[in-house]
């Protein structure tokens, strides 16, 4: 009988598994060509600029935009839009604040930077940074009355550099909700802040405005009324120990400049010298103020943003009309009305967006 055949299990296994390591092999160097491919030509691809933003404010600047004081919550509006700040935008902030006789040389040097486009807000600012360029679109954060002062042309064909959100005066309106508060008004004070806003031609037509619209406000409600100008952080105190002096039943903080930058100072002289006092910005009434009434600052600047979006991605700002904050906003402090001995209107409290207790 010859011997059995002899049958190598591991020799066929070996060759099987040779064969199966170099098929491996062959398809992990064609998967990193593929992979590498179109990485090497992504690379080889010109990186796209970043956009740049220049803004102007009366507020402090942020160390970032997106932190969540100052700005931020308005330029998250950015975010959502699609744009990285550090990454496809970045923001050139200025502050007026401490400069404020300085705002036409803030405006020079921030344009001289030529970014994109521009942002500002307050008519006043505007002005001052369409006295250095016709060719920057500018983007108003909020500005008031911008036909009425000349900024633009109308809200339907901005034309110019110029386009964004616009404000309108509500001074009868919050001259209306101090007479339902405070019992027998009759003398009503302006207190207006002039440095850094004076100088710029748009100043004067915005006096005049402001003058006629208090003057009809006035008129209709049967009051009496005074403008008091600040031109230094101090003169604060001597108005408002003037208004108390001088029985005044009420005083209009409108949200200038230098009265924005002294705000804090504001609320503390008119809680001491127990004078009502009116603003328009929620920020306002929050610090001590007896009521604010006005426009909605974070829904203004949001809108504001889809602007400063749309001519990042070519559009013309001559070509994007203009849009009127509709949005109002009513904030109450309770706690001042109940130091200053006031009663809100039931019906007052129930409209009130927000209510300080």
């Amino acid at each position: 009988m010859s011997a059995p055949k002899q049958i190598r299990i591991g020799a066929k296994r070996s060759s099987h598994s040779h064969r199966w390591m170099r098929w491996r092999m062959f398809i992990t160097l064609i998967g990193g060509l593929a992979i590498a491919w179109p990485l090497a030509s992504y690379a080889q691809q010109p990186k796209q600029p970043l956009k740049r933003v220049g803004v102007l404010v009366e507020a402090p600047c942020p160390h970032r935009l997106t932190q969540p004081d100052n700005l931020g919550p308005w330029f998250a509006r950015l975010s959502e839009l699609g744009w990285i700040e550090g990454q496809t935008i970045v923001f050139d902030c200025v502050s007026t604040v401490g400069r404020l006789d300085q705002v036409p040389a803030l405006a020079h040097e921030l344009v001289s930077r030529r970014p994109d486009v521009l942002t500002a807000s307050l008519s006043s600012l505007i002005s001052a940074l369409k006295q250095e360029t016709t060719t920057i679109p500018i983007v108003m954060l909020y500005a008031w009355e911008p036909v009425r002062l000349g900024l633009i042309t109308s809200l339907a064909r901005p034309e110019g550099n110029v386009t964004g959100v616009a404000w309108f005066y509500l001074i009868a309106k919050q001259m209306e909700l101090l007479k339902e508060i405070v019992p027998n008004l009759k003398r009503v004070a302006f207190v207006r802040g002039v440095p850094g806003v004076a100088g710029l031609p748009v100043f004067p037509e915005a006096r005049k405005i402001g003058d006629e619209d208090r003057q009809l406000a006035a008129s209709a409600l049967g009051l009496t009324w005074q403008v008091f100008e600040a031109a230094a952080a101090s003169d604060y105190d001597e108005i408002f120990a003037r208004l108390e002096a001088e029985n005044f039943d009420a005083v209009n903080v409108p949200g200038l400049p230098l009265n924005i930058e002294n705000r804090a100072r504001i609320c503390q002289l008119a809680l001491h010298h127990r004078i009502p006092a009116v603003s328009d910005g929620a920020s306002w009434a929050k610090c001590g103020l007896l009521f604010s009434y006005g426009q909605d600052f974070t829904w203004s600047m949001s809108l504001a943003m889809d602007y400063v979006d749309k001519i990042l991605r070519g559009a013309k700002p001559g070509d994007l009309p203009v849009e009127q904050a509709t949005k109002l906003r009513l904030t109450i402090n309770l706690k001042t009305a109940k130091e200053f001995g006031l009663t809100i209107p039931p019906t007052l409290i129930a409209r009130a967006d927000e209510l300080i207790e």
